[in-house]
């Protein structure tokens, strides 16, 4: 299993409330020194990988690397905090929410050329993984495209393209279905049985009238529309963080407003189907 590096947005955003001190409490230590280098530890609440301290194997990997995974702590801290008889995940957690409570509303930022140090291993792994998908893919010729370059707004509408393609199966497979009876009476009669015999089974138990009428008309469309409803909630939350760290993007405000409006429309009119 490789290891994934925090996201560059990711680590903005931790530094943005960090207030450049180690969270562990009570400690002051900074994490970036006055010759702009970064001398904390970024540090998995759940950890990184197996055997790695809290380790949960029920996340993703972008959960692991993710904003609400991550702290930042001195050296000694992060240390110190492996010792998982006293430093439970929730006890990791609550340090985080309080430190970054105390300097919501920082101004800090880091330092670029520090960033860039601690990007290094992200690159190297996306560089590994276009190595892996193009020039040494084991059926090139088949693989599935990854834009290791893509953004996250990339990746969104590539979801939300995906969701178009997926109505359109159901819609294909709903059809097909539905002239499932048709179809089946037409074989009868070529092969000269009155398709009548079967009028005295009812609908319900005659496997091919409305055939998987649950899945084309609750299964499917309530999966589709929650699918649809998460990728719009996690747009906004991604966009939430990001504007933290980058207010002056406008194109990134405007998607959110917009973003915004949809998903109250959603909240307040989006239904099961029963």
């Amino acid at each position: 299993m490789q290891r994934l590096a925090p996201r560059a947005d990711t680590i903005r955003a931790l530094f943005a409330r960090s207030g450049n001190q180690c969270a562990f409490p009570g400690c002051t230590q900074p994490l970036i020194n006055d010759k702009n280098q970064f001398i904390g530890q970024v540090s998995h609440i759940e950890g990184a990988l197996p055997g790695g301290e809290r380790y949960n194997p029920d996340q993703t990997d972008e959960e692991r690397r993710g904003y609400a995974n991550l702290l930042l702590f001195c050296y000694p801290h992060h240390i110190e905090t492996n010792d998982l008889s006293e430093y439970s995940v929730e006890k990791l957690k609550t340090f985080k929410r309080e430190h970054e409570a105390t300097f919501e509303k920082s101004d800090f930022k880091i330092d670029e050329a520090a960033l860039f140090k601690i990007m290094v291993e992200m690159e190297s792994y996306w560089a590994r993984i276009e190595r892996l998908n193009t020039l040494e893919h084991r059926m090139a010729e088949l693989a599935f495209e990854i834009n290791t370059k893509g953004s996250f707004f990339d990746i969104i509408n590539s979801c939300q393209e995906n969701i178009g393609y997926l109505s359109g199966f159901h819609d294909e497979f709903h059809e097909s279905d539905e002239k499932l009876k048709a179809d089946f009476d037409l074989l009868l009669k070529r092969k000269g049985i009155d398709p009548k015999v079967f009028d005295d089974i009812p609908y319900y138990e005659n496997s091919f009238q409305n055939r998987n009428w649950g899945l084309h008309h609750l299964g499917i469309p309530n999966r589709m529309q929650r699918l649809k409803i998460d990728l719009m909630h996690l747009e906004i939350k991604y966009l939430e963080e990001f504007l933290k760290t980058n207010s002056r993007d406008q194109q990134a405000r405007e998607r959110l407003e917009h973003l915004k409006k949809a998903f109250a429309e959603l909240a307040q009119n989006a239904i099961v189907v029963e």
